[in-house]
């Protein structure tokens, strides 16, 4: 019984080809059919693409930025509009050419046009966000209609995606590129007159891809290995002379780049920037070996990091998987299972580990859990009990998580404030908003019966019981957002230089910085200091009457006629006699 459950469960998705009306039947209730078939078919993605659209804008009241890497890039992008050096990649004047321009390029365009706040910071990655899930879902009409859209909206209630699109980072603009590449490839396949113009396009997204991360564009190169090579009978890409030109003639910004840099700093800043960023295979393996299995630096890391932050749906991302494997008439199976996983075995061998680096992975696996989810709405609304049961399986499984949830977070709201903190019991909340919002497939699949009364669920209910599964992300995330757990990440500091007697200080004089080490503390300060001066070694070197920040643990101040203006986080506000 049970293998003929399973059969059932990963027989392939084909979606059903609608039937047309016989001629000579009545008019009128064809037309009716008609109208309630395009209200159907046009009512869930408006709601689904408003609920995206309400994530990607709703924002904390009271933003401050990370330190990590937000903060840095924001620097960056700041001293190129105040030096007006487009060239430099470095902290405080000093090149270090850790990763590519491009990113720094946005960030300091969207400061110039929009202003210096945290909005205009974190501007072009919330617009590669929104590019890249309407991407998702242009690339998931291949595998499936309604499996695109879910698809799509499950990307945009994964929280580390989200999380990512509200930071001033280049990692969600390298997911867009990534899929905007894709995307161009399979239009050059399926347009043979405009081959060549969609090739060209692919070899300058790839050269904007080099610009943003570096020498990590390796990964999606590499990791498109698979259907470049295996399909490469059926598309010819390799053999596309547009692809060439469009390396070739998109590599001029680059050059120009890297062409200025080693003109100014010398030849290291090319090896930096060209430098390859895997490791040892020698030296990973055997890191991971002595390390824990579980440890953050371990070639493993991603292999369990993965599908514990996109659970629960890695697991409906497994289902969609064998979908589409079993599924003869799913074309280009290397692209959709290969990139995904060839992603994930060479980010295992590079050199850094970061939570956001497999950000291009998670729209493959919000793609394949869209499939997954899209099935199992099947499953749920078929008359057939060996069908129905296996979705209300997932939906049971979804209550009792939802039910631990809300059971959890419910204990630290309740909690006595001597053994909670605020921000735990906030939390705790926001678990049990997650809980609430996922008991909503389970109230439907308890009631199964209740809404069918023929043996047959409506089209409706069985959409319901699907946005259920998205319904408390959904609300999370937007709590998260709006109470500025994401958002707001250094509230004390920035509200220390609004006030007195600090603010005035800052607001009418230029600061400058005694050795700026790039701790979480100056790189903070270098961002909310509106004027920002020089940088010194000693305090002697700061001009009489002007201001500077500095730590005076590291550099101690040399007597008391230095005035101390204020104090922040270890940072002292000083005027030199």
């Amino acid at each position: 019984m049970l293998v003929k459950r399973l059969h059932y469960l990963l027989q392939p998705v084909i979606d059903q080809p609608k039937k047309i009306p016989a001629v000579g039947k009545a008019v009128g209730p064809v037309v009716d059919r008609r109208r309630l078939r395009t209200v159907r078919q046009y009512a869930l993605p408006l709601l689904l693409l408003m609920a995206i659209a309400t994530l990607l804008i709703v924002a904390s009241p009271h933003p401050s930025l990370m330190a990590f890497d937000e903060g840095i890039y924001a620097q960056q992008a700041r001293w190129m509009q105040a030096k007006g050096d487009w060239i430099t990649v470095g902290w405080w004047g000093a090149p270090e050419y850790d990763h590519g321009v491009g990113f720094t390029w946005l960030m300091a365009l969207s400061q110039h046009w929009v202003g210096s706040g945290e909005g205009a910071i974190r501007l072009p990655s919330l617009l590669a966000s929104g590019l890249a899930i309407l991407l998702t879902w242009r690339l998931g009409k291949h595998l499936s209609v309604a499996g695109g859209l879910w698809g799509a909206a499950i990307l945009a209630v994964l929280p580390i995606w989200m999380q990512a699109s509200k930071l001033g980072t280049p990692d969600v603009v390298l997911a867009c590129l990534g899929l905007a590449t894709i995307w161009t490839l399979l239009r050059a396949e399926a347009s043979a007159r405009r081959r060549v113009l969609w090739g060209f396009g692919v070899g300058v997204l790839l050269n904007a891809s080099f610009l943003v991360s570096g020498s990590m564009v390796l990964l999606p190169m590499l990791s498109l290995l698979p259907y470049l090579i295996q399909d490469g009978r059926h598309h010819h890409h390799l053999s596309n002379r547009g692809l060439y030109w469009g390396l070739g003639l998109g590599a001029i910004p680059a050059l120009i780049w890297l062409g200025q840099s080693v003109m100014r700093y010398g030849w290291w800043t090319l090896q930096r920037i060209l430098r390859v960023p895997f490791g040892k295979l020698s030296e990973t393996l055997t890191g991971s070996v002595v390390q824990p299995l579980m440890g953050d630096k371990t070639a493993f890391y991603y292999l369990w990091h993965v599908p514990l932050v996109t659970f629960p749906w890695i697991i409906l991302a497994v289902i969609g998987a064998v979908l589409v494997r079993r599924n003869s008439l799913v074309q280009r199976q290397s692209l959709w299972l290969g990139y995904p996983l060839v992603y994930l075995a060479l980010l295992s061998l590079v050199h850094d580990r970061s939570d956001y680096l497999a950000l291009p992975v998670y729209p493959f696996i919000a793609l394949l859990a869209g499939v997954g989810i899209d099935y199992l709405g099947r499953l749920f609304c078929s008359p057939r009990p060996r069908h129905y049961r296996v979705a209300a399986g997932f939906g049971w499984g979804l209550g009792v998580l939802a039910i631990l949830l809300i059971s959890a977070g419910g204990a630290l709201v309740v909690a006595p404030g001597e053994l909670v903190s605020e921000d735990i019991k906030l939390l705790g909340w926001i678990a049990v908003a997650l809980g609430l919002g996922w008991l909503v497939p389970w109230l439907i699949t308890v009631n199964r019966d209740f809404f069918s009364p023929r043996g047959r669920i409506d089209a409706p209910i069985g959409t319901t019981w699907q946005l259920g599964w998205l319904l408390g992300p959904w609300i999370a995330i937007a709590l998260l957002c709006l109470t500025g757990l994401w958002g707001n990440y250094s509230p004390e500091l920035k509200t220390a230089l609004q006030t007195l007697p600090i603010a005035p200080v800052l607001e009418q004089n230029a600061i400058h910085f005694i050795q700026p080490r790039k701790d979480q503390e100056d790189v903070l300060l270098s961002i909310y200091t509106p004027h920002l001066g020089d940088r010194y070694s000693n305090w002697q070197d700061v001009p009489s009457g002007e201001y500077a920040w500095g730590n005076s643990q590291a550099v101690p101040l040399p007597d008391e006629t230095y005035q101390v203006v204020g104090n922040v986080e270890g940072w002292q506000l000083v005027k030199a006699p």
